[in-house]
């Protein structure tokens, strides 16, 4: 696998690890973590060596976001956030597609905190296990941002629309044991056991049989998939008119100043 500057990659048998490796910037991730993650991912979906892939983070996070404060880095050619209808979906759509479609089982192994473009990509996961002491939720709402990334289409499916209602629109942040209770996540451990326990669990993964987990995967995400380019589409839309409202400007103002924002409804 070719290097990717933020990200680590590490195989041990039949399970690929992909770590997000920024820790002294909580993992916060760039646009050339998103292309790296879908380039491993892809190589690793027809690597017949590969049984199971892990994606974690290095640190005391999963990943904080997208690096709002650090900058994404040159967005790719041809994307423009703010368009409706278009080709060409963008990078973090790449991303939550490839993570559906892969034809092997990908566990989020949530170490720490886990918002934003981390949350999104953990969502995409198949599986979600947790360290006990690890928070995770979407905060964007609490800074006028609706940069969704599939949210709204995915959530709804694991833990239901009222559930989603609460934790998307009051940002709320869970800790392990609520999101074991809701649904978003399947497995917690305690930070003693959690790396005995998480090996024991991917290597049940990798030694049992390969293609019939990719047949129960597909099946699972097929009406998902479908669906995901049209709705795509709709998401762009809502974001290119929030973008542009008093409040999402009041909202990035003050996450740079580092303050609590005043929001006015418009």
């Amino acid at each position: 696998m070719k290097e990717v500057e933020g990200l680590s990659f590490h195989q041990d048998g039949g399970v690929a690890t992909i770590t997000l490796n920024r820790p002294d910037k909580l993992n916060a991730i760039t646009f050339k973590m998103v292309h790296g993650i879908v380039d491993y991912v892809q190589e690793c979906g027809i690597d017949d060596s590969v049984r199971v892939i892990v994606i974690t983070g290095a640190g005391r996070a999963f990943s904080s976001g997208d690096d709002i404060v650090g900058g994404m880095g040159e967005p790719p050619r041809g994307f423009i956030s703010d368009v409706g209808i278009t080709t060409n979906y963008g990078p973090h759509h790449a991303l939550v597609k490839t993570l559906l479609g892969t034809p092997k089982p990908i566990v989020a192994a949530i170490n720490g905190r886990c918002h934003g473009a981390g949350w999104v990509t953990s969502l995409a996961c198949d599986f979600r296990v947790i360290r006990s002491d690890a928070l995770i939720g979407d905060i964007r709402a609490s800074k006028a941002i609706f940069s969704a990334q599939g949210v709204p289409i995915m959530l709804p499916r694991l833990i239901g629309q009222s559930r989603s209602m609460d934790i998307l629109i009051n940002a709320r942040v869970l800790d392990a044991t609520e999101a074991e209770r809701v649904g978003i996540v399947v497995r917690v451990w305690s930070p003693e056991t959690y790396e005995a326990e998480l090996a024991k669990f991917v290597a049940d993964l990798a030694n049992g049989p390969t293609r019939t987990y990719a047949a129960w995967k597909l099946a699972i995400n097929r009406s998902l998939l479908m669906e995901l380019d049209a709705y795509t589409d709709y998401e762009r839309r809502l974001t290119g008119v929030v973008k542009k409202t008093e409040d999402a400007s009041e909202g990035r103002l003050a996450f740079k100043e580092k303050r609590k924002p005043v929001f006015k409804g418009r």
